[in-house]
């Protein structure tokens, strides 16, 4: 007879090399899904700040308070509870880290895209504080279904169909807005930075150094 093969695999020394190193760490978003600053970066006069993950492929809920001067109606709350399919996953080690890779990624680089919603609470609400904000993210999660808010089915005409009943939201460009940053300015503060590390790295010195032609 013959002995049974152990199904065990040895995972310890791997689990011990992927903690004993910090650049293999995951951020908090993947860790635990939310992110929370008392003191956020992208919140009007610094206030509160949440990001929760959602779904896989993206999806997060989102909440801010938003400069009243940028809402196009009156008499409604400054706090936004907004759902937002990224093209981008957004993560980091703090908080902080996480709502500036949301800045960056939202509103700068512009990575994210319309879906639809049946009501317009399935997509955003406007608040009057933060727990209301909290209570319609809620709702916003509880009437997720990813068949809803996005084309699942291709048509006989070869094209996307849309969710029965569902209307494009386009309300995040509203508060992420249509013009990030042109790639001479993404070059400028995120990859030049980067260059000039690496040469620091290597014992070389800055180009500011170098001689102008």
């Amino acid at each position: 007879m013959m002995a049974r093969s152990s199904t065990t695999l040895p995972l310890k020394p791997l689990e011990s090399a992927l903690q004993d190193n910090p650049n293999c760490r995951l951020g908090i978003m993947a860790r635990t899904r939310v992110a929370f600053a008392e003191k956020g970066v992208n919140s009007y006069k610094q206030n509160k700040e949440l990001l929760a993950l959602i779904a896989p492929g993206w999806w997060y809920g989102y909440i801010r308070r938003t400069d009243p001067r940028h809402l196009k109606s009156t008499g409604q709350g400054e706090w936004i509870a907004i759902l937002v399919q990224s093209a981008a996953h957004v993560d980091g080690r703090t908080p902080t880290e996480v709502f500036r890779c949301l800045h960056r990624n939202w509103e700068e680089y512009l990575l994210y895209h319309p879906y639809y919603v049946q009501e317009p609470e399935d997509g955003m609400a406007l608040c009057a504080s933060f727990d209301e904000a909290l209570k319609a993210l809620c709702h916003i999660v509880e009437r997720f279904d990813i068949c809803k808010r996005e084309s699942c089915e291709i048509g006989s005409d070869g094209l996307p169909v849309p969710p029965e009943n569902g209307k494009l939201d386009m309300r995040c460009m509203d508060l992420f807005g249509l013009c990030g940053l042109t790639n001479e300015e993404k070059f400028e503060k995120y990859e030049w930075p980067r260059i000039e590390a690496a040469r620091r790295k290597a014992g070389l010195p800055p180009f500011s150094e170098y001689p102008q032609p």
